[in-house]
C-alpha cells in the first residue's frame, strides 16, 4: 500500500458497552439461566463481521467496548459469598463466560486477527476481574494476544470514554485502592457498595422477576409494585432493611464500607443514574475534549451540550422495559457510538445497528 493509501484509509471507532455476558443462556442441567442478561450473539457477531468486510475490508477499525461488558457479578446462585472475588473466583467467572459465550468470542478473535482491526476494554463496575493481569491474559487468549485494557478512562483525538459507573456513589471504585490486603492472605477486590446489594439483593429478587433490574425508571416500578403487588414490595424492602444492618455491623477485612457512604447511598437511590451533569461538567471544563462517551446506565442519549460539544451514551444491548408514557414496554435498541474520521477528524453520532440487511441508522433519542 502506497504512503497516500494509507494516508486516505478508511478510519472507524466502534463504542458499545454493557452487553452483560454471563455463563451462557442455559444452566449445565440444561435449565435455563435466569442471572444471563445477553441473548443477542447472533446480532453482535453480524455487527462484527459487517465492519470487518466488504467496504470495511481495508478500513482501519477500532471496536471498543466501554464497561460491563462481562458480567463478573451474575455467575452463580450457588457461591456462598458472590462478592469476595480473588484472582481464582475472577479467572473460574471469565473461564465460564469465554465458555458460555463462545461464539461471540470467536468473532471477537477473528476481527482482532485481521489486518487494521482492534479491540479494546474499558473497565466497567460488572466486570472489575480485568484488574487482575491473569485475568487479563485469559481474554486474550481467547479474544486474540493484541487486546488493550484501560482500567479508567481511554482518550484519543478529542473523544472521551468512560463507562460511568465513578459518578454514582452507589458503584464508584476507589481508584486509590482497587484491592484490600490487609490481614488476608491474599488480595480482594475493593467493590464498590452497590456490587454488595447487587449480589445479595437484585440477584435474590431475580430468582422470581427474572427481568427486576430491567425496568425504567426504577423509582416507577417501586411504586407500581407497592400498588399491584404490596406483598413482594414488603418482601423486597425488608431485604434492603436486612441488607442494610448486615452490611454495617458484619466485621470483613474482605468488605470495605463506612456507615456515612452507605447512608448517601441509600438516600440517593437511584439504580440507573442520570449521567448528564457528569458528561457536561467534563465538556465545559475541558477544551480538549469534544466529544464524552459513557454508557453504564443503560439509557442511550444524543445531546449537544455546546456548541461543538457532544454527550453520547451508548445504552445496552439487553432488552429493557421502559414505563414512561412516551416510550412504554419492552424493547431492544442495539446502540453503538459510531466514530468516522473526516478531513483527519473524528467525529461521533448514536447508530442502531438493524442487522446486515438493514444495517445501521441514526439513533432517535431524546
Amino acid at each position: 500500500m502506497t504512503a497516500s493509501e494509507e494516508t486516505n484509509r478508511k478510519r472507524l471507532k466502534l463504542v458499545v458497552s454493557d452487553f452483560h455476558l454471563g455463563a451462557g443462556h442455559r444452566n449445565q442441567d440444561g435449565s435455563i439461566n435466569i442471572l444471563e442478561d445477553f441473548f443477542h450473539d447472533r446480532e453482535f457477531i453480524e455487527f462484527i463481521n459487517h465492519f470487518s468486510s466488504g467496504d470495511n475490508e481495508l478500513a482501519d477499525v477500532e471496536l471498543i467496548l466501554n464497561g460491563d461488558f462481562f458480567n463478573l457479578l451474575m455467575i452463580d446462585f450457588e457461591e456462598v459469598e458472590p462478592e469476595i472475588v480473588t484472582e481464582q473466583v475472577a479467572l473460574r467467572r471469565m473461564g465460564k463466560i469465554m465458555k458460555g459465550h463462545l461464539a461471540t468470542i470467536n468473532a471477537m478473535k477473528y476481527f482482532q486477527s485481521l489486518p487494521n482491526k482492534n479491540l479494546s476494554f474499558v473497565m466497567g463496575n460488572h466486570d472489575p476481574g480485568i484488574l487482575f493481569p491473569s485475568v487479563q491474559d485469559l481474554i486474550r487468549e481467547y479474544c486474540g494476544k493484541d487486546v488493550r485494557f484501560f482500567l479508567d478512562t481511554y482518550e484519543f483525538d478529542g473523544i472521551y470514554v468512560e463507562h460511568g459507573n465513578q459518578y454514582e456513589v452507589a458503584n464508584a471504585f476507589d481508584r486509590k485502592q482497587y484491592f484490600l490486603t490487609k490481614g488476608l492472605a491474599e488480595p480482594v477486590l475493593n467493590q464498590p457498595w452497590g456490587t454488595y446489594f447487587l449480589v445479595h439483593v437484585v440477584n435474590t429478587v431475580k430468582r422470581n422477576k427474572r427481568h427486576f433490574d430491567k425496568v425504567l425508571p426504577f423509582s416507577t416500578y417501586l411504586r407500581w409494585l407497592i400498588v399491584y403487588d404490596f406483598r413482594f414490595s414488603l418482601k423486597i424492602f425488608w431485604m434492603i432493611i436486612r441488607f442494610f444492618f448486615i452490611s454495617r455491623f458484619k466485621n470483613d477485612p474482605r468488605r470495605n464500607t463506612s456507615f456515612r457512604q452507605t447512608l448517601s447511598i441509600l438516600l440517593e437511590a437511584p439504580v440507573f443514574p442520570d449521567l448528564d451533569e457528569a458528561a457536561e461538567r467534563i465538556l465545559m471544563t475541558r477544551d480538549d475534549i469534544r466529544v464524552v462517551i459513557f454508557g453504564h446506565n443503560h439509557r442511550p442519549a444524543f445531546r449537544e451540550v455546546a456548541q461543538g460539544k457532544i454527550y453520547i451514551n451508548t445504552g445496552t444491548w439487553n432488552e429493557m422495559t421502559h414505563l414512561e408514557l412516551d416510550r412504554i414496554g419492552s424493547r431492544l435498541m442495539c446502540t453503538f457510538a459510531f466514530i468516522e474520521y473526516l478531513d483527519g477528524q473524528a467525529r461521533a453520532s448514536l447508530r442502531v445497528w438493524k442487522g446486515r440487511r438493514r444495517l445501521s441508522v441514526e439513533a432517535d433519542v431524546a
